[in-house]
């Protein structure tokens, strides 16, 4: 059985970047993740003056539907992330590239990607574009 991986998907273009606020924010649509094992995310950050950028993925097992669970995070994938419970969190002032693993191990239909910054100083950290693709 090979590995197939959906085409990656934007979730925020680069023409409209999304500012970071200090509530849980939804940072694009909610998208279908039903039959997939993995989800990656690819972001293009732009911290600015914001302190403490975090993201994180809900679970939802319906469309639309008001149960939104946090999902676990396990795996990292550069030094300018620090794992917290249940969200990654980006402290270093800089253009951050990078992408984020996710597991849904098949169990999750439905995911979220929210935003949100710990502390607002000034100019507002901003996702300049966010990318997602799907593996099993």
């Amino acid at each position: 059985m090979g590995m197939y991986i959906k085409e990656s998907t934007a979730l925020v273009l680069p023409a409209a970047p999304q500012a970071f606020t200090t509530s849980w924010i939804d940072c694009g649509a909610e998208f279908q993740t039903k039959g997939y094992k993995k989800l990656g995310l690819w972001i293009n950050l732009d911290i600015n003056a914001g302190v403490n950028a975090r993201i994180r993925v809900l679970g939802k097992r319906e469309s639309a539907g008001t149960d939104e669970y946090t999902l676990p995070i396990k795996t990292i994938g550069t030094s300018d992330v620090k794992l917290e419970s249940e969200y990654f969190e980006f402290n270093v002032d800089a253009d951050n590239k990078m992408i984020l693993s996710i597991d849904l191990e098949n169990l999750v239909p439905w995911c979220q990607v929210q935003i949100q910054i710990g502390t607002d100083s000034g100019a507002d950290a901003q996702i300049d574009s966010l990318y997602y693709t799907l593996g099993n």
